[in-house]
């Protein structure tokens, strides 16, 4: 099993994000990093990973994501073929993007539930679209190939305070910003669309009722990403953002 053609990436970019901009402002996803937005990075990490489809449900600021991509033309040295609704034709040799209103109101579940219907691969990567990892998209398809199971990406991370441990009151023990004792959601995603066929409901949120649905039933599996994760979440993270990963952004 290898990532054809038609596989695709789902980026989550309908949110309002209000903790970053105001709904008159530019989204986060297109906020500059080392000379390229966020976006920009995502998709070009997605596709020296081999992917080159790509599905991006709009809900709130999409004038702003529709003027950007009237702009953009490539990505590396492929061409990018937009979409608004229907895929006419995909183009093997260049970047496929779908851009579809796929309502407001949307959680990010419906919004996933939308998009599985403009690329006929089976399998597929969600992510959210404000964050980034240099993972290794054919490490998912070695775990796919052992379980047939969804896969969610997971990381050790260090908490961001000193921790405490105390006894009757007396502190007996002090750690600062320690590896936290279990991995986070990085947000990135391997799924089928039978997955979707068997265990969606339009009531479900993702991170809630679906990804526990499958835990429940045996569906999902972890992969730990060793390597770099960031996310964007207020406007302040761009500083250390910028410092920390300025060699790596430059690389992607």
């Amino acid at each position: 099993m290898k990532f054809s053609n038609n596989f695709f990436a789902i980026i989550l970019i309908g949110g309002m994000g209000s903790r970053f901009s105001k709904i008159n402002e530019h989204p986060k996803q297109l906020v500059k990093l080392n000379k390229r937005s966020l976006l920009e990075n995502l998709i070009i990490s997605f596709v020296k990973n081999g992917i080159n489809n790509f599905v991006l449900p709009m809900g709130f600021k999409q004038k702003f994501f529709l003027n950007f991509f009237k702009k953009k033309k490539k990505f590396l040295n492929k061409n990018v073929k937009v979409f608004k609704s229907k895929v006419k034709k995909v183009d093997r040799n260049n970047i496929n993007i779908v851009l579809f209103d796929s309502g407001k109101k949307s959680s990010k579940l419906l919004r996933i539930k939308k998009s599985l219907k403009f690329f006929n691969s089976e399998n597929f990567i969600v992510t959210y679209g404000d964050g980034i990892a240099d993972i290794k998209l054919k490490q998912y398809l070695k775990i796919y190939k052992k379980y047939k199971k969804a896969i969610i990406a997971g990381k050790y991370i260090n908490s961001q305070y000193g921790h405490l441990k105390i006894i009757r009151e007396k502190i007996v023990e002090f750690n600062e910003k320690p590896i936290m004792k279990e991995p986070i959601n990085i947000g990135y995603y391997f799924f089928s669309k039978k997955l979707f066929e068997n265990f969606y409901n339009n009531k479900y949120e993702l991170e809630n009722q679906f990804i526990k649905k499958l835990i429940n039933n045996n569906k999902i599996v972890t992969y730990i990403h060793r390597g770099f994760f960031f996310n964007i979440d207020r406007k302040i993270d761009l500083i250390s953002i910028k410092k920390k990963y300025k060699k790596i952004l430059f690389k992607l």
